[in-house]
């Protein structure tokens, strides 16, 4: 697991995408962030899940991931490894996106102890679906149809809890974190897939 939290890292670092990803991803939170937390809360947690999805949906994409599953049969350890290499970088992005928000310490604090979370969703997710370009449509038309239009961001879904317990309900933490686990499990089951298939 070390040997592909070591690559998962080097790779995201090196790669010319992912900087501007990152940058981005900054920039814009520092941006959000000046005119509510609230908003900025969402556009980190959609920022950590997209980095996630991105960062590991290009090895489908670009047919890496046999390489890596050539250097890590053991696909579980393979999973972990980006799970806490996605971790680290959207946990470091979050934090720097959110040094806007320095009025709402208690909310910053919980986003960022959040954002591991809401990464490893986002690694299962890419797992599951294998194609980020379709992972993330998913996502917003997810977000916005069944949570923000049906749901009005208050349903017990995925992004809605993540929200809600950003912003202090700890019920909603656990919803979130149960979530997480239903699609980290979907992913350690997909994860056997065969790989000619994609």
């Amino acid at each position: 697991m070390i040997a592909v939290l070591r690559s998962e890292l080097n790779r995201t670092l090196m790669i010319r995408a992912s900087w501007v990803s990152i940058a981005a991803t900054i920039a814009l939170g520092l941006t959000f962030g000046v005119y509510s937390a609230d908003f900025w809360t969402l556009f980190a947690g959609i920022g950590a899940f997209g980095l996630a999805v991105l960062t590991t949906g290009q090895h489908y994409q670009h047919r890496t991931a046999m390489l890596l599953m050539l250097g890590e049969p053991r696909r579980w350890r393979l999973l972990a490894g980006q799970c806490v290499a996605a971790a680290v970088v959207a946990t470091v992005t979050t934090a720097l996106s959110g040094l806007t928000v320095a009025d709402e310490a208690a909310q910053w604090r919980l986003t960022v102890a959040m954002t591991p979370l809401i990464a490893v969703m986002g690694v299962a997710v890419a797992t599951v679906v294998r194609r980020p370009t379709w992972a993330m449509a998913g996502t917003v038309g997810w977000l916005l149809i069944a949570e923000g239009l049906l749901g009005k961001l208050r349903a017990p879904l995925p992004f809605s809890a993540y929200l809600n317990a950003a912003t202090g309900d700890p019920k909603q933490l656990f919803i979130f974190a149960g979530w997480t686990v239903v699609a980290l499990a979907g992913a350690a089951a997909m994860i056997r897939r065969d790989m000619l298939s994609h």
